[in-house]
């Protein structure tokens, strides 16, 4: 099966997902999304964030969330399956192929 996976746009990134695996994707997103929360500060699925006004002066700073679409298959492969069972592949030429579609 066919997983695409976007972010705020029609475009997105294609997966294939072996049907076996198919029925699990949705509760292996809730379990990404969760895993996420629990990061704390230096990690590569964070990221630093600063934004500085007009005088020079740090108006605030943060760690933010920063991940794709190849991060949560590669999250699936190491932690759900410990090898690699979903791998990214070519556009399909149109969407009709497409079994799973996430929005992140």
């Amino acid at each position: 099966m066919i997983m695409k996976i976007s972010y705020y746009s029609p475009d997105g990134h294609y997966f294939y997902v072996p049907d076996h695996y198919a029925e699990r994707i949705e509760e292996w997103r809730v379990e990404f999304s969760d895993f996420l929360q629990t990061l704390e500060y230096k990690h590569p699925f964070t990221q630093y964030m600063e934004s500085i006004n007009y005088d020079g002066e740090l108006e605030y700073g943060h760690f933010v969330r920063c991940y794709g679409g190849s991060d949560f298959v590669d999250w699936i492969n190491v932690e759900k399956l410990n090898r690699r069972g979903l791998y990214s592949i070519p556009e399909p030429p149109d969407d009709s192929e497409v079994g799973i579609k996430i929005d992140f």
